[in-house]
């Protein structure tokens, strides 16, 4: 029974649902409609035209230089020469519409554009592009996505914003640059200078262990804590390495010898013929 109760309420106030709707909608699209107007007649008290002027005029009234770029942001045919000579009512554009066309050629964004499309249309950082246009907490995401109109910002400030950025820019890069560059090289500076200090830390004296050997090649003087078979091992390197500079000392020597010439040496030998010649 509450169930089939309630089903009939919701059905006698569906109505009265739809129709506050609905006039919701009608408020909503009546505001729309009175925030155009009232701009199209703050465009007419400041550029003079209205949407019976031919597209020619108005761009003059707006003071468009590249009327091709300005058409192509209205959407229309840029080479079309015959639309020049139409007026905006025909072409179906608001006087609103002309001059948001204008602010898109001018400067790459309208008033109707967010802040976030503006950030990336500039290349911009969002937090720094709403701080330098006053908000205090830039953090703060309602701004993301609302109009610069709905701010009460004009286009010339977000350009004037955006060159006073650009010229700080390359000013705050050379100093990032600069201290970058600074930290890397005295970090590496104090890097070597505390590797060549632990060399000398933690260092234990240690002594050379001294074997001497008397002149008969018998053992004289050794450390305490030094094993015999060190001792050994060490008294024969030590003779292994005397006699191959030994061995090497006679090799060069052999090679090194005098020549003898035998002439001069048979002058003291004893020959035959002295002897039969001495004889006579």
């Amino acid at each position: 029974m509450n169930k089939t109760y309630g089903f009939c309420m919701l059905l006698f106030m569906l109505p009265f649902l739809l129709v506050g709707q609905q006039a919701e909608a009608d408020d909503t699209a009546a505001l729309i409609d009175s925030l155009s107007e009232s701009r199209e007649q703050s465009i007419l008290a400041e550029y003079g035209f209205r949407d019976t002027n031919t597209l020619s005029q108005v761009a003059q009234k707006l003071e468009i230089k590249n009327i091709d770029r300005w058409k192509s942001a209205l959407g229309l045919e840029p080479a079309n020469k015959a639309l020049n000579d139409m007026t905006l009512r025909r072409l179906e554009i608001s006087p609103y519409r002309a001059l948001l066309g204008k602010q898109t050629v001018e400067y790459g964004y309208n008033e109707l554009s967010t802040v976030s499309e503006i950030s990336a249309s500039l290349s911009m950082p969002m937090k720094k592009l709403k701080a330098m246009l006053g908000n205090k907490d830039p953090l703060d995401k309602s701004w993301d996505n609302r109009s610069i109109q709905a701010l009460n910002i004009s286009p010339q400030r977000i350009k004037d914003i955006h060159d006073e950025f650009t010229q700080d820019a390359l000013i705050y890069g050379a100093s990032v640059t600069l201290v970058g560059m600074l930290v890397v090289f005295s970090a590496l500076l104090l890097t070597s200078i505390v590797i060549r200090q632990l060399v000398h830390l933690n260092r234990a004296e240690q002594s050379t262990p001294v074997i001497k050997l008397g002149s008969e090649g018998k053992l004289k003087a050794a450390p305490k804590n030094l094993s015999r078979n060190v001792i050994v091992a060490a008294i024969t390197a030590l003779h292994i390495h005397q006699q191959e500079i030994e061995d090497k000392r006679r090799m060069v020597l052999t090679f090194r010898r005098t020549p003898t010439n035998q002439w001069r040496a048979s002058a003291v030998l004893s020959m035959p013929n002295r002897e039969l010649n001495s004889r006579r």
